[in-house]
Order: structure tokens, then C-alpha cells, then sequence
């Protein structure tokens, strides 16, 4: 197992920085919602983005990859809905409401990813992925309680836009893909670059209090935005040399688990029975999907689009 720094060099060394890169995007939910205390939402998500985007255009040119994307196009499309409503929206539910819950429900983005791939990729829905999706639907109503209106009803909103909004991500970077690869940490650097420049304008049309500057939020910026959407994504195009992105996407399972019992033992975050029916739904349907996709590969089948990675946000 052996992986220096963050360059991976065996697959044991992808496994174990998979691990790590899990636990960290994990424990990254818990940051996020500390890091709002110091600042509104909406500065900390440009303020975290553009810390990652400096790492990340940092380790292109210290390893001489190429500095211009491959396509202009490609990077704003997936740009806008990975990292302007993605990253966007999961930082306002995190803000509004539970760490955990919201994790959860940004992780919905697989169903999304499987509905949009219909109409986009000409992807039918078969066979197990008609259970996934049904079991995920009731969890999602489950989770959000609808027919709640006080509470965190916002919170929930965002926080299904956000896996909305990443699911779109990943059919653009798929729809873009189909006749040609791309670098991918090129690629991420330059969706998180022209994704974050509209919320960059945010503060100058409306009235944001004043960031606090303190030691304890450029720590919390560090660990969220260099760490985990910074050198977590240099580790992941790492691990993805010597694991598919099917292996390496089962992370998504573990995360929200990670995010969720965090913020339990952290915030003390409790859930409604309702709540936790609908967590056993969601959860059950990715078991089903990630399923499918193993059966799949196995088969020689085409592979369902990979997901975009997601540090939590």
C-alpha cells in the first residue's frame, strides 16, 4: 500500500486513499456547518470555491498538465450545474437545516442521474433500476415531509436541488464525453472555475453581512476548500487510475452515513420515524443501483454515467 503525498502508486494505495478520501468528504458535512457560523452561505460557498480552485489550477501547472480546457463549452455547461447550483444549494441546506438530513438528500443524485439519462443518452430505465427508483421516491417523501410545513422544509428543498443539480452535472460531463476524454483534473478545475464566477457576483447585488475572519473559519476554509474540494479531487483522479469509477463511486454509499452520524454526535441532530424510513428507502435504492452497475460491468454492458466526484457539497 503505497500512495506518496497525493500521487497514488498501486491499487492497495487506491484503496486506502479512497478510504481516506471517504472519511474526509464524510466529516466534510460537519465542517461546512460550522464554517456558516462565521459567515453567510452564500460567501462561504465562493469564499471555499475559489480556495479549491487555486489548489486545484496550483498541482496543473506544478505537474505541467495542460492550463486551457479542452472544450469552452463542456466546463461552463457542467460547470454551472456541478459547482454554481450544486455546490450552491447543498451550502444553503446545510445552513438552514441538519448536516445529516441534507447529505442524505443530496445524495439522491443517482435516481436523478438515472431519470435524466433517458431522454439526454437514450439510457432506458430497466429491470432493478425501476425498483431503486421507486424506493427512492418514497424515501424522498418520506425525508422531506411534504405535508410538513413548518421546520426544515427549505433546508430539504435545497438540499434535493443540490442532487439535482449534481445529477445534471453528470449527464453534461457524460453527454460532452461521448466522443472524446478529457483530462479529467483539467476538467473539475475549470467547472469549479466558470461555475463559481456568477456566485461571485452575488455580493454585489445583495446586502451580505460582513464575513468574520477569525483563526477557527480560515482553518474551517483550509480543511473544506483546499483539503476536501482541493486536494481530495487531486486524490481522487489518483485512485481512478488504478479503480474504475464504478469501484470508486461506492463511496457514495458511506458518505452520508459518515455525514449523518457526525452531525448526531456533534449537533445532536435527531430524526422523525418518517425520517428515518425514508434514510432505509434511499439507502436500500442505492444498494440496488450500485448493484446494477456491478452487474452490468460484469456483463460487458455499456456502464450507467459515473458521477462527477462529490466531497460533500
Amino acid at each position: 500500500m503505497t500512495f506518496r503525498g497525493l500521487t497514488v502508486q498501486s491499487e492497495r494505495g487506491a484503496y486506502a486513499a479512497l478510504v481516506v478520501l471517504t472519511l474526509v468528504w464524510g466529516m466534510n458535512w460537519i465542517a461546512m456547518k460550522q464554517a456558516v457560523t462565521y459567515a453567510h452561505p452564500v460567501l462561504y460557498n465562493i469564499e471555499r470555491t475559489w480556495t479549491a480552485v487555486i489548489v486545484l489550477f496550483a498541482v496543473l501547472v506544478l505537474r505541467r498538465r495542460p492550463l486551457l480546457p479542452e472544450s469552452w463549452l463542456a466546463v461552463a455547461v457542467t460547470g454551472f450545474f456541478q459547482t454554481t447550483l450544486n455546490m450552491g444549494s447543498t451550502t444553503m441546506a446545510v445552513a438552514d437545516g441538519g448536516a445529516g438530513r441534507a447529505a442524505v438528500l443530496v445524495f439522491t443524485m443517482p435516481f436523478w442521474t438515472v431519470l435524466l439519462a433517458w431522454p439526454i443518452l437514450n439510457e432506458r430505465v430497466r429491470g432493478m433500476q425501476w425498483i431503486a427508483l421507486v424506493l427512492a421516491l418514497a424515501g424522498l417523501v418520506l425525508v422531506v415531509e411534504p405535508w410538513r410545513w413548518e421546520g426544515e422544509l427549505t433546508s430539504k428543498a435545497w438540499a434535493v436541488l443540490s442532487g439535482f443539480g449534481w445529477a445534471c452535472g453528470t449527464i453534461a460531463m457524460k453527454f460532452f464525453q461521448r466522443t472524446r476524454n478529457f483530462d479529467l483534473l483539467n476538467f473539475i478545475a475549470w467547472q469549479m472555475l466558470l461555475g463559481v464566477l456568477p456566485l461571485s457576483l452575488l455580493p454585489l447585488v445583495l446586502p451580505l453581512p460582513e464575513t468574520a475572519w477569525t483563526v477557527p473559519y480560515v482553518a474551517l476554509l483550509v480543511v473544506t476548500g483546499a483539503v476536501a474540494s482541493g486536494f481530495g479531487f487531486v486524490l481522487w483522479v489518483g485512485v481512478l487510475r488504478f479503480l474504475s469509477a464504478g469501484t470508486a463511486s461506492l463511496n457514495m454509499l458511506a458518505i452520508p452515513v459518515i455525514a449523518l452520524l457526525s452531525s448526531m454526535a456533534v449537533f445532536d441532530e435527531r430524526l422523525s420515524r418518517s425520517e428515518w424510513t425514508g434514510i432505509a428507502c434511499i439507502g436500500a435504492g442505492l444498494l440496488v443501483i450500485s448493484f446494477r452497475a456491478w452487474l452490468a460491468t460484469r456483463r460487458g454492458e455499456r456502464p450507467p454515467p459515473e458521477p462527477i466526484p462529490q466531497e460533500g457539497g
